[in-house]
């Protein structure tokens, strides 16, 4: 652990023990994620997992943003919800240390992570209900709010592609040139009319693997809300999908029928939402698809390979989900 790691962790735990009179026996750090620090930590008040906010990735005017996340986070678990408890502090849930470094408290959740690709039938049923639920509290009795992200046009995702392909070309980089060529030819048939009914609300947006954690065959708890905000929640239904069933280049079936029909216990799911919900995640994570960085974010790489995946099976899709 780095000098300033010890340091913030030393003055968060005394933040802690100031606000909520809890006293930390040990502090481990997590090294998974991308720049926030975080630990478990053990203590009078039972397991507890305490994430720093970076101030490179979350900058000060993100906060709000964050209170309205965790706001919706605290009202699924109140609502029975697998989701972490959270600690408020008059009535913030984003915490602050006397040097104003930002953090979030809560109860640890027991369970574990899973390989991408390696979810059970029942592991999936249980997810797909969970997602479901969690759609249906958030968007019921809805306020409509102006989207947090928007459907790139065909004018800039093929502005976007142009950048990425010169890169590829100049590195002399033939993989990531062959699947920058398939991606153009989806943009350039795309029809982005498809997306015009796509329903608009809150989604958690960053549902893959390392976001779910499992107890055998149970959802144990959905993790990591920060950046649950107002946009499509299809987007909740094809990243775990994705994430979670496809293995060895193939995309298990059962599992998906799995997902859907407990997600269809809450909330409607047709055949042409869920086709829908896979060609608007690849549209938003198109651009990941370029020329690999060295010590690249491990779940980029997984992220890329599904994209590829929907590329290469795009004009199939309907074919091999029909049934479901």
């Amino acid at each position: 652990m780095s000098d300033t790691a010890a340091r913030i962790r030393d003055e968060i735990l005394g933040s802690i023990t100031e606000f909520f009179g809890v006293h930390v026996t040990e502090a481990v750090q997590i090294n998974q994620g991308f720049l926030n620090l975080k630990w478990k930590l053990a203590s009078d008040h039972g397991p507890l997992f305490v994430k720093q906010y970076s101030k490179v990735r979350y900058p000060e005017h993100l906060t709000r943003g964050l209170e309205v996340s965790l706001t919706h986070q605290d009202r699924l678990h109140l609502q029975g919800l697998p989701v972490p408890k959270l600690f408020s502090h008059q009535g913030n849930y984003v915490l602050r240390t006397p040097s104003q470094e930002r953090y979030v408290l809560m109860k640890l959740c027991d369970g574990h992570s899973i390989a991408p690709g390696s979810a059970t039938v029942q592991q999936m049923y249980t997810l797909g209900s969970v997602v479901g639920r969690m759609h249906k509290v958030l968007n019921t009795d809805l306020t409509p709010l102006p989207l947090h992200w928007n459907i790139r046009t065909q004018e800039a995702m093929v502005s976007n592609w142009e950048k990425r392909y010169l890169q590829a070309t100049a590195l002399h980089n033939g993989e990531t040139v062959a699947a920058l060529e398939l991606q153009r030819r989806i943009i350039d048939g795309m029809d982005t009319g498809i997306f015009a009914n796509c329903e608009r609300g809150w989604g958690h947006r960053d549902l893959f693997v390392d976001n779910i954690l499992f107890r055998a065959d149970e959802v144990a708890a959905l993790i990591d809300f920060d950046r649950l905000h107002f946009i499509y929640p299809e987007f909740d239904i094809s990243r775990p999908l994705l994430s979670c069933a496809l293995s060895d280049n193939q995309l298990r079936l059962d599992r998906v029928q799995a997902f859907v029909t407990g997600y269809r216990q809450y909330s409607p799911l047709p055949l042409s939402k869920l086709i829908r919900s896979i060609k608007l995640t690849w549209w938003r994570e198109a651009e990941w698809i370029a020329v690999p960085e060295p010590d690249e974010f491990t779940p980029l790489i997984r992220f890329r390979h599904e994209n590829h995946w929907v590329a290469a099976n795009w004009d199939r899709l309907e074919d091999l989900l029909a049934g479901i």
